[in-house]
């Protein structure tokens, strides 16, 4: 009976520290909130920083819309020569222009029946 209190009493420990470790963490994030808005706001040097992130953002947007369509550029072009290869190799398999495409081989009924009786 004693362990099972014991037991109890360990995850009241346990419970208590998940909630002061939620605790701490809130309060490091209020923290660094508190101190990047008075970082971005200093009316001495606020303004200055404020551009220079401005910057910093506008600059890594670009550059992702630049990896994006190189991107797709480049997988456009990867699939439009496996198209090519497909062909080149279906081609290659049945050939699907020539004379020997167009016109009967000799002996065959077609040409018996299209040259008539003799």
């Amino acid at each position: 009976m004693s362990s099972a209190i014991e037991h109890k009493g360990g995850l009241m420990n346990l419970k208590q520290t998940k909630v002061t470790g939620k605790l701490a963490i809130t309060a490091l994030a209020a923290f660094g909130a508190g101190a990047l808005a008075m970082f971005l706001f200093d009316p001495v040097a606020g303004k200055r920083r404020r551009a220079l992130a401005r910057d910093k953002v506008v600059a890594a947007t670009n550059d992702a819309v630049d990896a994006a369509r190189s991107t797709v550029r480049d997988l456009g072009k990867r699939a439009k020569g496996l198209a090519h290869q497909a062909a080149d190799t279906a081609a290659n398999v049945i050939p699907w222009s020539g004379p020997e495409r167009r016109v009967p081989p000799r002996g065959t009924e077609a040409q018996r029946g299209a040259g008539g009786q003799r």
